[in-house]
C-alpha cells in the first residue's frame, strides 16, 4: 500500500509514504500542507477561514492501518474533513472518499482508507454544510484552485470561497446618506441621497444652531436633543460582517465640520478623534450625521489593516451645509403631503419633492400660515434660518392663493432684512397666483415680489368671468407666461394649470438654474 498526500503549493508535489516494514517515507525538502476554509452559518456574514498548514504524518499503526498527521487548522475554521481518492486518479482529482469532522485539534490518529494507494488531503468546513479551499496546484500550468468533491458520498458540503481569511481581503462597504426631514411643515418620505451624487454635489445638511427641544441652548451644544430635526440618517454596510483577522471597520471623519452620533437625538458620539474602529452587531448600522456650525466635511467607511493602517476598502459620503431654503405654498383647500394626497391636483407639492430629490432643503406649507402681513410659521421658519443656520438665499413659490402668500412672505422677509440678516430672495414664481388676504379672495395676485432676484409668473389669461379665477401679467416679471396662448397650454383652468407638465418642469429648471442648494 502507498499513500500520496497532495502539498498546498503553486506546484502539485506528491509526498509520498511507503509501507515497508512499518517504516514511513517522505519526500525531503518539502513541508507537507493543507488547505482550510470554513463559512459562516446561513444569514451572518463573517470571513471565511484560508489555508491549513504544516501537515505532517506522524505515525503508522500497521495492527490498525491507522495513520496519524499533525496539521495547523485553517484561520477561522470550526471543522475539518478529510477528501481521499485512488492514486492513479490524483491528476484527475478522483475523489473516492471521505471523513468528516476531524475536528479543529491540529492532529489526528485514525485515518484508514482501506487497502490500496491513494492521495489525500484535508478541508475545512463549518460544520454545517459549507467547506473551504481544497488548496491551490498547477492546472494547466496555471496555479488555481484544486476542484471540491462535487459528489460528497459521505458529508453533503458546498464549497464556498467568497470572503476566505488568508487572501486579499476585499470587502464590500457602502455608506448611504438620506435626505433630511422636514426642518418644519409637511413631513418627507424617507429618501436616499443616489449614489451617483455622494460625493459631488454631496449629501446637505442643516447648520444645527436652531433649538429644537426650546431649552434656550443651541442644539449643537445640547448632548441629547429631543425633537432633533437637523440631523443625517446614515446608514453603514459591510459584507463580510466581521473583518479578516488582521483587519478592522472604522468610520473616519475628515473634516471637524461634522460629528458622528448613534441616534437621531445625538446621544453618543462616534469618531470624537476623528476616527473610530466599530463593531458590527448585523450587516448594516445606522448612524447620524452633525453639522455644527458650517462647513464641509466627509464621512469614510474603511476597511484597514490593524498593522500599518493600510486601506483595502472604503465607501465614503461628502458633506455640504445647505445656504438655501425652499419654501412651496399650496392653494386653498390644498393639504402638503408627501407623497401627495392628490396626485393629479397638487402640482406645488410635486414640484417640492422634485426639489429636495435634487438636493435643496424643501418645506411645504398649507399657504394660510402665512398671513396677509407675511407673519406666521413659514416666515418664522426663514427668519431662523438665517439667523442660527446660515441660510443666505430662498426660493418661494405658490399656486393660486399660494401665490399671494408667496409675495405677503417676500414682503415681510425683505422689510425685517436689516434685524434678520444677510441673504437674497433669489427666487419667487407664481402659478396663477390670487391675492391671499383672505379665504374668499378673488383678486389675480400682480405685485412683483420686493427684491427677488427672479421672478416666474404662469397665468391663464383671458378665461375669467363673474367669481372666477384667474392670474394676470406681472409688470417686471423675467418670465411672463399667458399658458392660454400657448400650443401646450391652451386647455389649461385655473384648476389645472399648476399641475401641467410644462409648468413644473419650468419652474424646477428655473429654481436649480437660479438658487443654489
Amino acid at each position: 500500500m502507498s499513500w500520496s498526500f497532495l502539498l498546498h503549493s503553486p506546484f502539485r508535489e506528491v509526498a509520498e509514504l511507503a509501507m515497508h516494514t512499518g517504516r514511513f517515507i517522505r519526500s525531503a525538502g518539502f513541508p507537507l500542507a493543507i488547505a482550510g476554509l470554513v463559512c459562516s452559518a446561513p444569514g451572518d456574514a463573517v470571513a471565511t477561514p484560508g489555508e491549513a498548514t504544516d501537515l505532517i504524518v506522524t505515525g503508522y499503526d500497521a495492527g490498525t492501518g491507522y495513520i496519524s498527521f499533525t496539521y495547523t487548522p485553517a484561520c477561522s475554521a470550526s471543522d475539518h474533513h478529510l477528501e481521499f481518492g485512488p492514486l492513479d486518479g490524483v491528476g484527475a482529482y478522483a475523489y473516492s472518499g471521505q471523513v468528516c469532522g476531524i475536528g479543529t485539534s491540529g492532529a489526528y490518529g485514525t485515518f484508514d482508507p482501506g487497502p490500496g494507494s491513494f492521495f489525500f488531503l484535508v478541508v475545512g468546513d463549518d460544520g454545517a454544510g459549507i467547506e473551504g479551499s481544497y488548496g491551490k496546484s498547477l492546472i494547466d500550468g496555471v496555479p488555481a484552485e484544486r476542484p471540491p468533491d462535487a459528489l460528497d458520498p459521505s458529508c453533503p458540503l458546498v464549497q464556498d470561497l467568497s470572503q476566505r481569511c488568508d487572501g486579499p481581503f476585499a470587502p464590500t462597504l457602502d455608506v448611504t446618506a438620506w435626505r433630511p426631514a422636514a426642518a418644519s411643515g409637511a413631513a418627507f418620505q424617507r429618501v436616499a441621497v443616489p449614489e451617483s451624487e455622494e460625493l459631488v454635489p454631496g449629501a446637505g445638511i442643516r447648520v444645527n444652531g436652531d433649538d429644537d427641544d426650546a431649552n434656550a441652548v443651541p442644539d449643537r451644544d445640547d448632548p441629547v436633543v429631543t425633537g432633533e430635526n437637523d440631523l443625517i440618517e446614515v446608514v453603514l454596510g459591510v459584507d463580510p460582517q466581521v473583518p479578516h483577522p488582521g483587519y478592522e471597520y472604522a468610520i473616519v471623519r475628515t473634516s471637524a465640520a461634522i460629528r458622528v452620533w448613534t441616534g437621531p437625538t445625538k446621544d453618543v458620539e462616534l469618531a470624537a478623534d476623528g476616527d473610530e474602529a466599530l463593531a458590527f452587531t448585523g450587516p448594516s448600522m445606522t448612524v447620524w450625521v452633525e453639522n455644527p456650525s458650517g462647513g464641509a466635511g466627509d464621512l469614510e467607511l474603511a476597511a484597514r489593516a490593524l498593522s500599518d493602517g493600510t486601506v483595502v476598502a472604503s465607501d465614503r459620503v461628502h458633506f455640504r451645509p445647505f445656504t438655501s431654503l425652499v419654501i412651496a405654498l399650496g392653494g386653498e383647500s390644498q393639504v402638503p403631503a408627501d407623497p401627495p394626497l392628490d396626485p393629479g391636483n397638487h402640482g406645488t407639492f410635486q414640484l417640492a419633492i422634485a426639489l429636495r430629490q435634487k438636493g435643496y432643503d424643501v418645506v411645504m406649507y398649507d399657504e394660510d400660515v402665512v398671513s396677509s402681513s407675511g407673519a406666521g410659521a413659514a416666515f418664522n421658519e426663514a427668519a431662523g434660518a438665517v439667523q442660527r443656520r446660515a441660510v443666505t438665499g430662498f426660493a418661494i413659490f405658490g399656486y393660486s392663493h399660494g401665490g399671494g402668500s408667496t409675495n405677503d412672505l417676500s414682503r415681510r422677509l425683505d422689510t425685517m432684512r436689516a434685524s434678520l440678516g444677510s441673504f437674497s430672495i433669489d427666487f419667487t414664481a407664481y402659478v396663477d397666483g390670487i391675492e391671499n388676504d383672505s379665504d374668499f379672495d378673488l383678486d389675480s395676485e400682480t405685485v412683483l415680489p420686493p427684491s427677488t432676484g427672479f421672478h416666474a409668473n404662469y397665468y391663464q389669461h383671458p378665461g375669467c368671468g363673474f367669481l372666477q379665477l384667474c392670474g394676470a401679467p406681472v409688470p417686471g416679471a423675467h418670465r411672463d407666461v399667458n399658458v392660454t396662448a400657448t400650443p401646450w397650454g391652451s386647455a389649461l383652468t385655473h384648476f389645472t394649470i399648476d399641475d401641467a407638465p410644462t409648468v413644473l418642469q419650468e419652474l424646477l429648471d428655473l429654481v436649480m438654474t437660479h438658487v443654489a442648494p
